[in-house]
């Protein structure tokens, strides 16, 4: 790989991140993504603009799951009034495991590093079936604890277009 950014996580975007697939390892969670973007302040941006990475490993070194939470979600109706409050819901092991084992096609909309630990939260959305719903779709907090987050890729794309 040509560039390693080693616990960076904070010098990311990941506005369109998308899951490509989760590649087994005994003691690493790895994901691997697709257009993730390298803001101008991280080690490994010698352009000093923000660009998209290729496809990039994110490596969860000696890794464990600690929890998973189901995001919960408040529904309004038109006039702003409360129709429907779902809680946040803590995953069984069991659901955390499905949730694990079908990561690719998810998207990543964030990688927080929890103040004075070694402990991750992820971020997930699973993407609607329909590209056109309206309906919510479901959002996921995974926290993991690990050693360090190292994220490699090979070369840089297309500069960020500001809208």
């Amino acid at each position: 790989m040509s560039f390693k950014s080693m616990n960076e996580v904070d010098n990311f975007r990941y506005d369109d991140c998308h899951i490509v697939k989760r590649n087994n390892n005994k003691t690493d969670l790895v994901l691997e993504v697709e257009a993730l973007i390298v803001k101008s302040n991280n080690s490994q941006n010698s352009q000093f603009v923000e660009s998209y990475a290729d496809l990039t490993q994110i490596y969860f070194k000696n890794s464990s799951i600690v929890m998973g939470i189901k995001d919960g979600m408040k529904v309004y109706d038109a006039n702003e009034k409360l129709i429907e409050e779902v809680k946040d819901v803590t995953l069984d092991d069991s659901a955390l495991n499905e949730v694990l084992n079908h990561l690719g096609g998810m998207y990543l909309q964030g990688i927080e590093r929890i103040e004075d630990t070694n402990d991750y939260v992820l971020f997930l959305e699973k993407a609607n079936e329909d590209q056109y719903d309206t309906l919510p779709s479901d959002t996921y907090q995974i926290k993991v604890h690990c050693d360090d987050v190292i994220m490699n890729w090979d070369r840089y794309l297309n500069r960020v277009q500001q809208m």
